[in-house]
């Protein structure tokens, strides 16, 4: 059905290499196969099932750049077909609008995920006084309502039309979708406020990687009109241009102290779902907060058992002087107390996949990653007690190997820097012994601590402060 030898000299005359040749054409024979299992004897009658059985979850490693190869073979043999095999057109088209659905849907997907992170500010707090400007309390509170509700606006159209918004029509990271917080955040960042508008520095902004990873920024641009922010004099090459909110020009103020916050030497990753997501508590007055006010951001999305443990674990490591940082309040995921360059346990709320080396986020069940090594020396009793409660962590029944035992010359981590002197052994190698039996494990993929409850944490800790020798005088 689908031609590999005109497919094949197809890659040859573009010179691609022997390895993808042969890795497409791989591709391209499963295909065929799938195609034909399927009883499929017309080119205008493959669908939707033949690439939903083509790319369904195969026991292999890799699952995203599994993904990733597939479609990069469906949308080159499309571009094959439009070149040199023009009697194949129906199969082109549908692969193009199979894979614009799913672009669509991803976007859709983005914009109400985003949208529904956005949590409303309660109708009364006390504002940062550093913030207010020449506004009142009420004004400053009324004026960041306005600022989501603007937000919420924004995303329900997106929901609703992507593509008019200029949102991605091909593969890409999640990153690239949180397009309407970049470029907010950028006009915030490279403007100043005069006289209710912001003045924007159209140089700084257009050269930001704020704006730079984004196409079609005229798009949002314009969205942004339609829901109320109007712009004055906006090109790619203007020197200054002009932002305000004629409905309530503080607003605009509003959005530069809200951005003030922002930690413009973390890489914008890495600044967090509550910065992303409009959080008062980076607004409210630090006077009226318990805590750190990350604590209180992150906090907001937690469940009531994690809300509950981080308390705890807040009170636990002041008193082993270890403290939230503001340049770098998280840590995987985590809230993050530190003690010069040690840091606390780390918990979140997440699950593990089988077989993957983190945490995906889950409503309620929280997990951490704890290795321990050294506390089966320092307090053996109490790591059997230990051992006992988690014997699914620490499998001490398989002396274990690690990841590349059986295959030496490969490097296990992709992005692990493996040299020729170590040997190329994995280097997240560890071992321990116990009983007079020495383990092995990879650090990376062992130790979890999966769907734990408050009271696995306190355990927990108590050996994580036994391996690091916290509390203990020498």
């Amino acid at each position: 059905m689908l031609d590999k030898q005109k497919y094949s000299e197809y890659l040859v005359k573009k010179k691609s290499s022997d390895k993808l040749i042969e890795e497409r054409l791989g591709l391209l024979d499963r295909f065929n196969a799938i195609i034909e299992q399927n009883g499929i004897t017309n080119i205008e009658d493959i669908g939707d099932a033949e690439v939903v059985e083509f790319v369904r979850p195969w026991n292999v490693s890799g699952r995203r750049n599994f993904l990733h190869n597939i479609a990069k073979f469906l949308n080159d043999y499309a571009a094959f077909i439009k070149k040199e095999n023009p009697t194949q057109k129906s199969l082109a088209d549908f692969i193009e609008s199979y894979f614009k659905k799913g672009f669509e849907a991803a976007a859709k997907s983005a914009a109400a995920r985003r949208c529904a992170a956005i949590l409303p500010a309660p109708a009364e707090y006390k504002v940062n006084p550093q913030y207010l400007g020449d506004m009142d309390n009420d004004q400053f509170v009324d004026a960041f309502k306005e600022l989501q509700q603007f937000v919420i606006r924004c995303y329900d159209d997106i929901e609703h039309t992507p593509f008019a918004w200029g949102y991605p029509e091909y593969e890409t990271t999640d990153g690239y979708y949180n397009r309407v917080m970049d470029i907010l955040f950028a006009i915030g960042l490279y403007g100043t406020i005069e006289e209710g508008s912001i003045i924007v520095d159209g140089a700084k902004f257009f050269s930001s990687t704020l704006i730079k990873r984004h196409k079609k920024v005229e798009l949002m641009i314009s969205g942004f009109e339609q829901m109320g922010l109007c712009f004055e004099g906006f090109g790619k090459k203007a020197q200054i241009f002009r932002v305000f909110y004629p409905d309530n020009p503080h607003v605009t103020a509003v959005l530069c102290a809200y951005v003030s916050n922002i930690n413009t030497t973390m890489a914008e990753w890495a600044w967090g779902m509550p910065m992303n997501s409009l959080s008062y508590r980076y607004m409210e007055d630090p006077a009226t907060q318990q805590y750190h006010l990350v604590f209180h951001a992150e906090m907001d999305y937690a469940s009531d058992e994690l809300r509950e443990i981080q308390a705890w674990l807040y009170a636990e490591a002041e008193k082993y002087g270890y403290r939230i940082d503001p340049k770098e309040p998280m840590g995987k995921g985590c809230i993050l107390y530190k003690k010069g360059s040690k840091h606390f346990l780390l918990v979140k709320q997440g699950e593990r996949q089988p077989g993957a080396g983190h945490f995906d986020r889950h409503e309620t069940k929280i997990g951490t990653k704890v290795s321990f090594i050294h506390a089966f020396e320092y307090a053996p009793d109490k790591m059997r007690a230990f051992v006992n409660r988690f014997p699914h962590v620490f499998r001490l029944d398989d002396p274990g190997k690690c990841c590349n035992d059986n295959h030496p010359e490969k490097n296990p981590h992709q992005f692990a820097d493996i040299s020729e002197k170590s040997g190329k052994r994995c280097p997240f190698v560890m071992k321990f012994t116990f009983d007079g039996v020495t383990y092995k494990r990879c650090g990376l993929n062992n130790f979890f601590f999966e769907d734990i409850t408050f009271d696995d944490v306190k355990a927990i800790l108590e050996m994580f402060k036994i391996e690091n020798k916290i509390g203990i005088i020498p």
